[in-house]
């Protein structure tokens, strides 16, 4: 057998593989045969389904991403684009083939100067860039194409929308840029002076919202508009005179007061209409401050290089709406700190006013004493002298005298409450219209009198003729603050106090009083001068046209009837005195007819005066033996126990001071009178806050004479004593100086 024949078995063999391998190809199973004695099956169908399949699902990836994808030349063409390019771009992926992609994102003949696919040809890495399209954002990224030469053979075009990311980050720098001015606004809150407070916040807001000028300012408890930061140019050029500039409610007006009335918002990009020589505005808005409902303040900002928008509004509102608690709570403490000073001043006034009063009444008892000698002695030389000796006029003028300065005194002590007043149930109305024809010739022509009484005014328990005294002093004082006439109004009304106000205003009892108001238009007082008005001897007339004692003796009046008077005055705007006297439930009495005037000469009825002073003892001693009186002197309360009852002396009549060394005259003539009930007795003083006088109120039928005292008081009341019978006066264990 030759070498080069096949083998049966082996043909046999390859005669089945190739029946094996045509039934495959009959059957569709192998593609091509290459090769006979060693056939290599070649099968593409699978190969040809593995890359439909690799090119479906690189398709299928390429249409789902949510970013714009095309595939760019060489010359920066569209090959190929996505599903979601026509989406964002909104035409048929069609017509995106063949155009340069700049037409279709910017719609312009060019690339763009910032273009990333034209800076990627040549840094041949991915150049990226944002770009606003419309109302979104977007991201524009290019990723260079390389051939086997690493030359540029196309790129790579994205375009993601970024719109979402890019209003998160806004927000964020949004919420962080409030976040920073709520910050530097508290630690100006908390850290700046009252004096800088609202300018730095002021000078804030206008960086924030770039505004040139503006007004910040707070509502006070009188509901004015009070504005302690004006920016420099508006103080400039609009002439304002304070910092602090007020606004009141009846003069808010424009865009910034009808902001506060209306509580809302308002902005304008219009120019306003000025008054000439006002800051020109080109734009501007108003932004009330609202805690819980109520107006506490008002933010104005003005004349920005760009219109406002509402991102500057919504701003400023959110500032606002920051503050609202802060300046809520700066502004209570504030009214808090001014009403602790307010009663603070109160108090050192009232104390003040206590020392002085103490001072007065301790002087005018001195000075009572020394008056009493000068008038008793005057007038004996006036009664001694012959009409027609030159000497009686001098004697007289002495008694002028005399008695002009116990005038002066009687004020004083009227001012220090240690006067003697006899109260009775009053009504206000009925006092003011007795006087109603006094007083217009009091007050002049010029100034109309108004007077505006309650129908159904309640009752007090005051003198008669010291209210009377309150009421011509406060109308003298009025008529001379309006020179040039004006309008005097005198009011009553009923008023009540509670807790609240009591708290507020240091010596003012919760109760029910009536209120007496006079209220003049006149000139005004500033608070300095306001602060000193019941003062003694403090007068803002010239040099001799007045004595200072007329508005402290109505405070006197006031207090020592258990009341108090309140003042109030601006300069230019007048003054008002408001007087509250408590009620009484007590019963008018009606008045009975005038008594007959005693006599004033005696019938040898003997009368022991007891007086520590010398001077005294002995004026007293030469006026009643004058007056037909026989009379004994003792110098204390000691030596008059001794003349009665050691040496037997029987008075008709004890005519004692009231206050003396080691034993009063109270002590003593409740002495005398265990042995003798029916002993009559006269009380003389310099002082009324004794034992005759409770808290200055004069005990009905306690004979008592004031000092200083002519020959004829003395007589008249001597004699009324005598004839009337005395009284006993009743123990009082409660009195300091016992």
């Amino acid at each position: 057998m030759s070498d080069d024949k096949i083998p049966y078995q082996e043909m046999q063999e390859r005669l089945a593989r190739a029946e094996t391998i045509l039934d495959s190809l009959r059957r569709g199973e192998v593609d091509i045969v290459v090769g006979s004695a060693e056939p290599l099956v070649v099968r593409l169908k699978s190969v040809v389904e593995e890359k439909e399949r690799l090119v479906k699902e690189w398709q299928t990836t390429f249409d789902s991403t949510n970013s714009a994808i095309w595939v760019l030349d060489h010359e920066q063409r569209i090959l190929r684009s996505n599903k979601t390019a026509e989406r964002i771009f909104r035409q048929p992926s069609g017509e995106f083939i063949g155009k340069h992609c700049w037409e279709v994102v910017h719609g312009t003949r060019e690339a763009i100067p910032e273009c990333p696919v034209m800076r990627v040809k040549q840094s041949l890495r991915r150049e990226s860039v944002e770009l606003l399209l419309g109302e979104r954002w977007f991201e524009v990224s290019a990723d260079p194409i390389l051939d086997d030469n690493r030359q540029y053979a196309g790129a790579v075009h994205i375009v993601s929308d970024i719109t979402e990311r890019k209003l998160t980050e806004e927000a964020l720098r949004k919420s962080e840029r409030k976040l920073r001015i709520y910050n530097e606004i508290s630690n100006i809150f908390f850290l700046a002076s009252q004096e800088d407070m609202y300018s730095e916040i002021l000078k804030k807001i206008r960086e924030v919202t770039e505004s040139r000028v503006g007004i910040f300012g707070y509502i006070d408890e009188n509901e004015n508009w009070v504005c302690p930061s004006l920016t420099r140019e508006v103080w400039d050029q609009c002439q304002i005179p304070d910092k602090d500039f007020i606004f009141p409610k009846e003069k808010w007006v424009g865009i910034w007061g009808r902001a506060m009335l209306e509580k809302k918002t308002l902005w304008s990009n219009e120019p306003f209409k000025v008054p000439e020589g006002h800051l020109s505005i080109t734009c501007a808005m108003a932004v009330p401050v609202l805690y819980v409902g109520q107006l506490i303040g008002n933010i104005v900002l003005a004349n920005k290089e760009t219109p406002y928008h509402e991102e500057d509004v919504a701003l400023v509102e959110t500032i606002a709406n920051h503050i609202a608690p802060i300046l809520s709570s700066r502004l209570q403490r504030d009214r808090e700190q001014r009403e602790k000073e307010k009663t603070q001043e109160q108090l050192m006034q009232a104390q003040k006013m206590e020392a002085i009063g103490v001072l007065a009444g301790g002087v005018a008892h001195d000075f009572n004493n020394m008056l009493t000698i000068i008038l008793g002695y005057g007038e004996n030389l006036v009664h001694q002298l012959h009409p027609g000796d030159p000497l009686r006029e001098e004697a007289k003028a002495i008694v002028e005298a005399g008695k002009r300065s116990a005038a002066l005194t009687r004020q004083l002590l009227a001012f220090s409450r240690k006067q003697t007043l006899q109260p009775e149930v009053l009504d206000l109305d009925a006092v003011i219209r007795n006087l109603d024809k006094m007083l217009s010739r009091l007050i002049g022509e010029d100034i109309d009198l108004e007077l505006s009484l309650s129908d159904e005014i309640n009752r007090v328990m005051a003198d008669p003729g010291q209210i009377e005294q309150v009421i011509m002093n406060l109308a003298v004082n009025a008529r001379d603050a309006m020179p040039k006439g004006g309008k005097l109004l005198i009011e009553t009304a009923n008023v009540e106090f509670d807790e609240t106000y009591s708290q507020n205003h240091v010596s003012v009892n919760p109760g029910k009083y009536v209120m007496l108001a006079v209220t003049d238009t006149g000139c005004g007082m500033d608070k300095e001068t306001l602060s000193r008005v019941f003062d003694p001897f403090f007068s803002t007339k010239e040099k001799g046209e007045g004595s200072g004692l007329g508005l402290s003796t109505v405070y006197g009046i006031v207090k020592q009837s258990g009341g108090n008077i309140l003042a109030y005055s601006e300069p230019g705007r007048g003054t008002t005195f408001k007087i509250y006297l408590p009620q009484t439930e007590a019963i008018q009495e009606p008045k009975t007819g005038a008594v007959e005037k005693e006599a004033t000469t005696g019938g040898g009825e003997h009368i022991l005066v007891v007086e520590d002073e010398q001077s005294l003892r002995k004026l007293m001693e030469t006026m009643l033996s004058r007056l037909g009186y026989k009379v004994s002197v003792a110098v204390n309360g000691g030596e008059a126990l001794l003349l009665v009852e050691e040496k037997g002396l029987k008075p008709d009549l004890i005519l004692t001071d009231v206050v003396m060394p080691n034993m009063s005259g109270r002590e003593l003539v409740d002495r005398l009178q265990r042995n003798q009930p029916d002993l009559k007795v006269l009380y003389m003083s310099g002082y009324t806050d004794n034992a005759i006088v409770h808290h200055g109120v004069l005990e009905p039928g306690t004979p008592f004479i004031q000092k200083p005292f002519t020959l004829r008081d003395i007589a008249e009341k001597v004699q009324a004593v005598l004839r009337g019978g005395g009284r006993k006066l009743p123990m009082r264990d409660d009195l300091p100086w016992k």
